[in-house]
């Protein structure tokens, strides 16, 4: 009797229910009264606006020691006090970076602007 469901069937349902329940949220139906959340806190602006930084920065000074400063600020903004355990952990972090994209999946990444002086 039935011939099954056809190939256009199955995302026609799930478009149709994303609309449903998308519907639902712009009307607030089925949402219960929600507190004002807290605002965000400054050290998350100051953070985003380092990684903003860190995208000119490897194109300015490479990836690694872009990279390296970039955890080693990090971690030191997020309250770690030692430089060395800050050191260690993005030396390590690079390390298997380096392995994994560079020598198992010969992957490269950019120089910078810097390292084509060099050259």
């Amino acid at each position: 009797m039935m011939s099954g469901m056809g190939a256009e069937f199955f995302p026609r349902l799930v478009i149709a229910v994303i609309v449903v329940l998308a519907v639902c949220i712009a009307f607030g139906i089925g949402n219960p009264p929600m507190e004002k959340p807290a605002p965000v806190p400054v050290s998350v602006w100051i953070t985003a606006g380092v990684l903003v930084a860190f995208v000119a920065a490897v194109q300015l000074i490479g990836m690694w020691l872009a990279s390296f400063v970039l955890v080693v600020g990090l971690g030191r903004m997020w309250g770690e006090k030692s430089y060395l355990k800050t050191g260690v952990a993005a030396v390590g972090l690079l390390a298997v970076i380096y392995l994994v994209f560079v020598r198992v999946l010969k992957g490269n990444f950019p120089g910078g602007l810097l390292a084509g002086l060099w050259s």
